[in-house]
């Protein structure tokens, strides 16, 4: 049996994580990485990559999670990286208070 067959009652889909990536930024942002961790949906079988750092919004002052998604691990990848960096546009000088880090456990 797969776990992509498991059911049971009340559970939707289960997601696996199946990369998790180290991302070397450039020196312009004041970290020198980022993660992405990448999971597979048991239900559409897509996959989702999601950063564990997000830029403060200039909006509204909360941080703006982003993700990405593919049909494959590497697009779900790309993806993400791509939605980030679309995060930081028109935004220069950024200091480490402009950013909020997931929590540690879930990376």
């Amino acid at each position: 049996m797969s776990w992509k067959d498991v059911k049971h009652e009340g559970i939707s889909y289960i997601e696996k994580i199946v990369a998790e990536f180290d991302v070397w930024v450039h020196h312009s942002l004041p970290f020198a990485k980022v993660k992405v961790k990448v999971k597979e949906n048991s239900k559409t079988g897509t996959f989702f990559g999601q950063v564990n750092v997000a830029v403060i919004s200039v909006l509204d002052g909360t941080p703006d999670w982003i993700g990405g998604n593919g049909s494959t691990i590497e697009e779900a990848l790309e993806d993400a990286i791509k939605h980030f960096y679309l995060t930081l546009q028109g935004r220069e000088g950024l200091s480490i208070d402009d950013f909020e880090w997931a929590e540690p456990h879930d990376f």
